[in-house]
């Protein structure tokens, strides 16, 4: 096989959530995402003005006069609906800048995956990096020519994640982007992966499997990553071992609520007085919606989606789901407001929020959301003895 230079670089985006791109907020809202912004950041050329687009948009000061939860959370729709359009104009960038360096394109079908709050399409303001990539060989490939093809999707990865990280979205500290080969490769790569977190399910591995279920294909061809997904599904069901390694992972994350009900804030460094809402609050309510999920066969990949259908399957009662589903989306809004309670633009700061700049019934709702975070934990403690029968 000889590898064709496609000439080019205007690769189609594959990804169902187009249908997404032109919806924006009336013009009162404070974050908006139009036709013509949705136009500007695609003739973007540089991951310079990209850096320079995500800021301009995802600018929080509007939202500085909001101080109660209701009031924030439509606006969580909007900010993902930024970050999907600027990271697939960074992968098309990069895609393009090995292109200009006479790197040629890619050479077979490929797909951008989203981990973590991206591949849930939960993505606060400031945002890292989440990703992988999952390309797709052609059979009988001579091995030169598989290692050419390796080399250019390592060449792509590392790209990718300079550039996004030029444009604002640090790599995960965790290493988990497509700069490493863990998280990069062949679809047949991928699936003897699965395999092996499977087979040996320690708690690290348990971790890449909790963010495999997470993942999303946002730029590229979905198909592609279509045989993961359902060997995936396969290995999982009704594997009650599996299940009862995931739970620690699962319920690592503490509810920072004292026993009598009261929030219990940071009480050293320069976060003393406040609470970390990632960690403490939003964290614990995906985590164990999603181990629900994942216990009943459900393989969505976002939190809304997933109470959704454990609505359906008669899982959780409609009235409980929608409950979760409210504290929520209130959470999902409070996020938003954390960098401007600390305005150093320090990544770590994203996390935290001082209640004492809160309405008094955005206060009470915390603390009620707390209390149905450790209500799930106890649910989901319970669940694989439950769910092995």
């Amino acid at each position: 096989m000889t590898l064709a230079n496609m000439g080019d670089t205007a690769i189609p985006n594959y990804s169902s959530l187009n249908a997404y791109d032109r919806l924006h907020l009336p013009k009162a809202a404070p974050l908006t995402l139009s036709p013509e912004q949705v136009e500007k950041i695609r003739n973007v050329d540089s991951f310079g003005e990209l850096a320079l687009l995500r800021r301009e948009l995802l600018d929080p000061s509007p939202l500085r006069p909001l101080n109660r939860a209701g009031e924030l959370a439509p606006s969580s729709i909007v900010v993902n609906l930024i970050h999907n359009n600027l990271i697939r104009q960074g992968v098309l960038l990069a895609v393009n800048d090995l292109a200009k360096r006479g790197l040629g394109t890619p050479p077979v079908p490929f797909a951008f995956l989203q981990f973590g709050s991206g591949g849930r399409s939960e993505q606060a303001l400031i945002s890292d990096q989440d990703n992988g990539l999952v390309y797709q060989l052609p059979d009988h490939l001579a091995e030169q020519e598989t290692e050419k093809i390796h080399g250019y999707f390592q060449l792509l990865g590392a790209t990718i994640v300079a550039g996004l990280e030029v444009a604002g979205y640090p790599p995960c500290q965790g290493n988990v982007t497509c700069l490493s080969p863990k998280w990069r490769g062949s679809t047949e790569q991928w699936l003897d992966q699965i395999d092996r977190w499977v087979s040996h399910p320690i708690w690290e591995n348990a971790r890449y499997l909790l963010l495999a279920s997470d993942v999303r294909v946002l730029w590229g061809e979905s198909a592609i990553f279509t045989p993961v997904h359902d060997r995936f599904r396969q290995l999982l069901a009704g594997n009650v071992f599996l299940l009862n390694r995931l739970v620690s992972n699962t319920l690592h994350y503490r509810v920072p609520l004292g026993i009598f009900g009261r929030v219990l804030p940071e009480v050293h460094g320069r976060f003393r007085g406040a609470i970390n809402v990632k960690y403490g609050i939003y964290l614990p309510l995906v985590n164990c919606v999603r181990h629900f999920a994942l216990a009943h066969g459900i393989f969505a990949s976002s939190t809304l989606e997933r109470l959704d259908l454990l609505g359906e399957k008669g899982v959780w009662s409609k009235s409980f789901c929608d409950e979760v589903a409210a504290y929520f989306r209130q959470i999902q809004g409070l996020r938003l407001i954390a960098p401007l309670h600390w305005e150093d633009g320090q990544y770590t700061s994203n996390s935290y929020i001082k209640l004492g700049e809160l309405s008094p019934d955005t206060q009470v709702m915390v603390r009620q959301s707390m209390k149905l975070a450790i209500r799930l934990q106890k649910m989901t403690e319970k669940l694989p003895s439950v769910f092995g029968g």
